[in-house]
C-alpha cells in the first residue's frame, strides 16, 4: 500500500488552520480530492497542499481611487 501521508479530515484542517467544515466542504464541492477507504475519510498530504496553493490570493494595489474632477464650460 502505498501511504503518502494520509490524514483524515481534522487533521488536514489543523494542518491548513482552517475548520472541519471548511475542507469538508471543499470534498464536497470536488476542489479537493480524498479517499475513503473504509469508514474513514484520507486526504494525501500533496492535494492537500495543492489545494492550499491554489486559493492562493495575488496582491493587487491598494489605495482610495482618484477622485474625477469634471469641468463645467459656460
Amino acid at each position: 500500500m502505498i501511504r503518502d501521508n494520509l490524514m483524515t479530515i481534522d487533521e488536514a484542517a489543523n494542518l491548513a488552520k482552517c475548520s472541519y467544515h471548511t475542507i469538508h466542504r471543499a470534498i464536497k464541492k470536488g476542489d479537493l480530492t480524498a479517499y475513503k477507504p473504509g469508514k474513514a475519510v484520507l486526504i494525501l498530504e500533496k492535494d492537500l497542499t495543492n489545494w492550499f496553493k491554489s486559493k492562493r490570493i495575488h496582491a493587487v494595489k491598494a489605495g482610495r481611487p482618484r477622485r474625477r474632477r469634471e469641468i463645467h464650460s459656460r
